[in-house]
C-alpha cells in the first residue's frame, strides 16, 4: 500500500504538491474548502474530503480538524506548502504530538525563524547588517517611546507573511494611526507588531537554499523581487542584475553562517533589503514560494521532491559541503491574479468562459484555471504564475512580453494588461527597479469606457464600409471601360 500525504491546500499550490508527490509514489489526499470543490486539485488527487464550510477557521486553518482527518486516514505525512498552516508553531507541534510527519521545518527551529525580531538578533549578533527598527509593540504608547527612526516607516507583524498587515507611514501621526488600527485586530494584539525604516528605493533580495542534516548547504542564485503591489511580490527575476560579484559572493555567505547556526534543515529563503550595494538581513521564509519555480528551472529539478527527501533525512545529491549553483539563464517570474487593474486591482469572481494559452519551449503557466472553472473571491487573487527564461535578459523580456499575448482568459478580471504595460516600461528594461517602483516609475494607461469603445468601433466599421464601396465603384469603372463591355451586355440580356 502507497504511503499516504494530507495536502490541506488549494489553487496552483495544491497542484503542484499533488502532482510533485504523486510521482514519487506517494497517494495524495486533498482536504478542501466547499468554495473550491470544482477546482482541478479535486479532480487530480487521489482521494479528496471537504470541509464542512469555507471560512479559514473552519478549513485550511483548522489545525484540529486536519490532524483528525490524517489520523483517520492513517496518513503517515502532512504537507501544508505555502501560506495557511505552513509556518505556524502550533500545528508543528500537533503532528509532531500525533506521530505525522510534517513536511518542512520543525516546530522548534519554526518558533525562532516565525519570530522575525528574535531572529534579526540573531542575525546581528553574527556580524549581518539588520534595519534599523523597534522591539515590539502591543499598543500606541510603545510606540510613542521609539526615538531615532527615520520616516518613512515600515508596520509589520511580528509574525506572519505574505504582505498581510504591513503598512508603510511617512510621517508620526500617520503612523499612530496605522498602529491603533492594525492592533485592534485579535491576531496582532496577540502577536504584537514592530516598526522599521523603509526604504523605497532599495532592492529586496532573496537567497534560496537547502540544507540536509549533515550540514551538506546548496546555495541558489538570486532572485531580485523588488516589483510588488500591496506588499505582494508580482514580478521577479534571478539573476539580479542590480547584484554585483561581489556583493553575491558577501550575501552567500552571510546565509551560509545564519543558517548553519541555526541549524537549519530543509529548504528556505533569506530575504535581504539591498540599500546602496549594503545588505540588510530581514527573514527567513521557511517554506517553499511562488518563487521557487525560479530556483527549480536554474537547478533543472524539482523542490517538493528534494524537501520531502530532506524531511526524510536523505542528503542532497552531489552536494559536499556548500555548492553554489551558477546561473543557466535569466529568468522572469509573474503573478497571475484575478484582479481588474483598472478598478484599484479589486478582485474578480465569475465563471471562465474561454480560457487558452500557446507556450514556447522557453516559457512556463502554471495555473488552476479551465474553460468553465469558477474563481471565488472568497480567497487570495493568485490564480496563476507565468516563466519564461532565455539566455539574456532583453530576450527573457521579449519572450514573455510576447508569451503574454498568447494567454486569453475571459469570463473574469485579470491582471494581464498589467503586466503588459509592466513589461513594456523603459525603467524595467534597463533594470532600474527597486521597492517602490510601482508608486515611482510606473503608469498604466486608463481603460476607454464601454461608450469610447462602441463609438470607436463604429467609426472603423464605417471607414471599412466607405472604403470597400470605393473599391467596389472602382471595379466596376474599370469594366465600363474594357473594349466590347456593351456588346457582351447587349447578348446577355
Amino acid at each position: 500500500m502507497r504511503e499516504r500525504v494530507v495536502i490541506p491546500n488549494r489553487g496552483v499550490v495544491a497542484l503542484d504538491l499533488i502532482n510533485s508527490l504523486a510521482a514519487i509514489g506517494l497517494e495524495t489526499i486533498l482536504l478542501y474548502s466547499p468554495e473550491d470543490a470544482s477546482s482541478l486539485a479535486v479532480k487530480l488527487a487521489d482521494r479528496s474530503f471537504k470541509f464542512y464550510s469555507a471560512k479559514l477557521e473552519y478549513s485550511y486553518m483548522d489545525r484540529e480538524a486536519i490532524i483528525e482527518k490524517a489520523l483517520e486516514l492513517k496518513a503517515k505525512y502532512i504537507n501544508v506548502g505555502l501560506g495557511f498552516l505552513s509556518e505556524d508553531i502550533e500545528f508543528a507541534r500537533l503532528c509532531e504530538e500525533n506521530g505525522l510527519q510534517l513536511i518542512g521545518v520543525g516546530s522548534e527551529k519554526l518558533k525562532v525563524i516565525t519570530n522575525k525580531l528574535e531572529l534579526k538578533k540573531i542575525a546581528a549578533d553574527l556580524g549581518l547588517e539588520t534595519v534599523p527598527g523597534s522591539s515590539p509593540l502591543y499598543s500606541v504608547l510603545d510606540f510613542d517611546l521609539v526615538k531615532n527612526l527615520n520616516f518613512p516607516l515600515i508596520i509589520k507583524p511580528l509574525k506572519g507573511s505574505g504582505g498581510r498587515g504591513i503598512r508603510v507611514a511617512d510621517y508620526r501621526k500617520e503612523a499612530q494611526d496605522l498602529i491603533e488600527n492594525l492592533l485592534k485586530r485579535d491576531e496582532f494584539q496577540k502577536s504584537g507588531i514592530f516598526v522599521e525604516e523603509f526604504f523605497p528605493c532599495g532592492h529586496l533580495i532573496e537567497i534560496p537554499f537547502i540544507r540536509d542534516y549533515r550540514g551538506n548547504l546548496l546555495l541558489l542564485p538570486e532572485i531580485e523581487s523588488s516589483i510588488q503591489r500591496r506588499f505582494q511580490k508580482l514580478f521577479q527575476e534571478s539573476p539580479s542584475v542590480n547584484i554585483s560579484p561581489e556583493l553575491r559572493s558577501e550575501l552567500y555567505q552571510q546565509v551560509k553562517k545564519l543558517v548553519n547556526y541555526l541549524d537549519y534543515i530543509g529548504l528556505g529563503y533569506c530575504e535581504f533589503i539591498v540599500v546602496n550595494n549594503v545588505p540588510y538581513f530581514l527573514e527567513i521564509n521557511p517554506s517553499f514560494q511562488i518563487n521557487t519555480l525560479i530556483a527549480e528551472v536554474q537547478l533543472a529539478a524539482n523542490f517538493i521532491k528534494k524537501q520531502f527527501a530532506i524531511t526524510n533525512r536523505e542528503l542532497l545529491h552531489d552536494v559536499q559541503g556548500v555548492k553554489i549553483v551558477t546561473p543557466r539563464h535569466h529568468t522572469l517570474l509573474a503573478s497571475l491574479m484575478a484582479e481588474n487593474p483598472y478598478n484599484n486591482f479589486q478582485p474578480s469572481s465569475g465563471i471562465v468562459t474561454d480560457f487558452f494559452h500557446y507556450s514556447s519551449i522557453r516559457n512556463i503557466f502554471k495555473t488552476d484555471l479551465f474553460t468553465g472553472a469558477r474563481v471565488s473571491t472568497f480567497y487570495d487573487p493568485f490564480i496563476g504564475k507565468i516563466l519564461t527564461f532565455a539566455v539574456k535578459r532583453e530576450n527573457a523580456l521579449n519572450e514573455m512580453r510576447k508569451f503574454l499575448d498568447n494567454i486569453i482568459i475571459r469570463g473574469i478580471s485579470t491582471n494581464l494588461f498589467f503586466l503588459k504595460k509592466l513589461l513594456e516600461n523603459e525603467f524595467l528594461r534597463r533594470g532600474e527597479i527597486d521597492i517602490d517602483f510601482l508608486n515611482l516609475k510606473f503608469t498604466m494607461l486608463q481603460k476607454h469606457s464601454e461608450e469610447q469603445l462602441q463609438l470607436a468601433a463604429a467609426l472603423l466599421a464605417a471607414q471599412f464600409h466607405i472604403e470597400n464601396r470605393r473599391k467596389n465603384y472602382k471595379t466596376e469603372l474599370e469594366k465600363l471601360k474594357q473594349p466590347g463591355f456593351f456588346k457582351r451586355l447587349f447578348w446577355k440580356w
